[in-house]
């Protein structure tokens, strides 16, 4: 498959509708539609955009997961899903969002999921592998924790998504996606305000996109749900020759469109000069791993 040269990005700094599905998408479309009007390619919004990230009041009783998020997820494909999938073939940009996906077999499972949409159908859609623990955060009550690590095919190369605590604290899972010859990493994300916040998405950004040698783009909700707030800050980072390490765009902490226009021949270019895969001494770090503890 021959890839296209050039890809145009948009990071939607996003604030949801907490709790309302119908708003939520309405403004997803709204989004789409006018990224893909500023000549966007890829188009990509938050964790949990459609329905809220934040659970309601009772979940945790009697240990179950809580009714918005029960209520608010949909099997994939599904209303929303093909609802997008029309819009990605009416525009032809490919839209990456995050939504509660139900488990099409079994009732009470439920996923923290982002579903890749191409023009020409729904790829599928990553579930999040690691759940943010409790007590500060309720995920692991609410939902499923996902098991595989796919990477998807489209006409920019290969690209692979990661959502949150996946991708600010498990660097292995983007290198199994750069191993796997992605060259776009993207992260769909909640991450809630706090001292150095802003630094911190741009600075794991750049660094899952240095230490792989690829392109990487994070986006975020802002403004404030039923009790926690978000700072936006979506951004797009990546080597660009002879800097090892760019931020092609960053955005604040209001709702906005946050876009970058990158070359694969130069990323190329970049990675030939320094090749990691064939620096990487495979069998020491998999005989490392192995005399691990892992249990």
């Amino acid at each position: 498959m021959a890839y296209q040269d050039v890809v145009s990005i948009a990071c939607i700094n996003f604030h949801t509708e907490w709790g309302d599905k119908a708003a939520n998408l309405s403004k997803i479309k709204a989004f789409t539609v006018e990224a893909a009007n500023q000549g966007n390619h890829i188009i990509i919004f938050p964790e949990l955009a459609l329905s809220g990230y934040e659970c309601s009041e009772d979940v945790g009783g009697e240990m179950k997961s809580c009714r918005v998020h029960r209520e608010l997820a949909e099997v994939i494909p599904g209303p929303s899903t093909e609802a997008m999938l029309g819009l990605a073939a009416e525009l032809d940009v490919y839209i990456v969002f995050g939504m509660p996906e139900q488990d099409k077999n079994n009732p009470d499972a439920r996923y923290i999921s982002s579903v890749v949409i191409a023009p020409e159908g729904i790829l599928g859609a990553y579930r999040k592998l690691h759940l943010a623990p409790s007590p500060r955060f309720t995920e692991s009550i609410c939902f499923a924790p996902g098991d595989q690590v796919p990477v998807w095919k489209t006409r920019y190369g290969v690209i692979g998504v990661l959502i949150c605590y996946d991708f600010y604290f498990f660097p292995e899972l983007a290198r199994i996606m750069a191993l796997k010859e992605a060259t776009l990493l993207i992260n769909t994300t909640a991450s809630a305000a706090g001292p150095g916040k802003p630094y911190f998405i741009v600075q794991q950004t750049g660094n899952r996109a240095t230490e792989n040698l690829v392109y990487a783009a994070s986006a975020n909700l802002v403004g404030k749900e039923r009790t926690k707030a978000y700072y936006g800050h979506s951004v797009i980072a990546g080597p660009h020759s002879p800097r090892p390490a760019f931020v092609f765009a960053e955005g604040g902490d209001a709702e906005e469109i946050v876009s970058a226009t990158l070359s694969f021949p130069r990323l190329r270019a970049y990675a030939e000069r320094l090749d990691w895969k064939k620096s990487r001494r495979s069998r020491l770090i998999y005989n490392e791993l192995g005399n691990l503890n892992l249990s």
